[in-house]
């Protein structure tokens, strides 16, 4: 299984996945390239469920596929991917799974993140668009309760997204560190990688450990209710309070740690 987890926050848009996989009763999660978080010429695409969706993608990639082309530029064109998609794989993937036809209905989700939005898919098609963040897949619930709870409070999208996936790798048996997060850039796009169609490279950050909240600080101003949780830097001080009126305290140690991401 999987969780999938996308967050837009102060114009910077990041996704992320687990990597584990399930087969009966066995996971894994050092697969040679088991990186979920799969890039197509105008988007990055990651999928909860079926794992042979990904070696369908993969296979499509490969062929280059006209519907690689898609530009994604609005809920529209995503559903026209999928629309393709699913005919592509009725037409040349006709697999079974006990008797039926394990496509009569996608039965995987998923998340299509473009340099501005966040799009997610369900397994009969739908497709919504998400203003702030989403989450999909096993453990989605508790994700989006995180999300929920820590979105005002603090300004990484890096940081959401990871603490969004490390809430279902806590919760849920179905999610498992290491944990990849992409940063969605424009400057990502506009050609098919000549490396293969999962994302790589030094925009790809790879989370081995669950690390919760205890290297974010909190600033508490006098006068203001609002709190925000924001990275520590070296000299435990943070961005949005060069001379804070008010205490600034470390979560969990009491003092910043100053940690670098792993």
């Amino acid at each position: 299984m999987t969780i999938l987890v996308a967050v837009k926050k102060d114009g910077k848009i990041f996704l992320g996945a687990d990597r584990m996989t399930t087969s009966g009763s066995e996971y894994s999660t050092d697969l040679v390239n088991g990186s979920k978080l799969i890039k197509l010429k105008h988007a990055y695409l990651a999928t909860s469920g079926y794992t042979l969706l990904d070696n369908v993608v993969e296979h499509l990639y490969d062929k280059r596929h006209k519907m690689m082309e898609n530009t994604f530029r609005n809920r529209a064109e995503v559903f026209q991917f999928f629309l393709e998609f699913f005919a592509e794989l009725k037409k040349s993937y006709t697999l079974v799974d006990h008797g039926k036809e394990t496509y009569a209905g996608l039965y995987n989700v998923f998340l299509l993140v473009t340099p501005q939005s966040i799009y997610g898919v369900s397994a009969n098609l739908s497709v919504h668009e998400f203003e702030r963040f989403a989450a999909k897949g096993a453990g989605a619930d508790y994700s989006l309760g995180c999300l929920y709870g820590t979105y005002d409070l603090i300004d990484d999208a890096h940081e959401l997204t990871r603490l969004g996936l490390e809430a279902a790798c806590h919760f849920s048996i179905y999610c498992k560190e290491p944990l990849d997060i992409v940063e969605v850039k424009a400057s990502d796009f506009g050609k098919i990688s000549t490396e293969g169609y999962k994302a790589r490279g030094k925009g790809v950050v790879t989370h081995h450990t669950r690390r919760g909240s205890k290297d974010l600080v909190e600033v508490i101003r006098a006068g203001k209710p609002a709190k925000k949780a924001t990275k520590a830097s070296s000299n435990g001080t943070t961005g949005r309070a060069k001379k804070p009126t008010a205490k600034t305290a470390a979560r969990g140690s009491g003092k910043s740690s100053g940690k670098k991401r792993s």
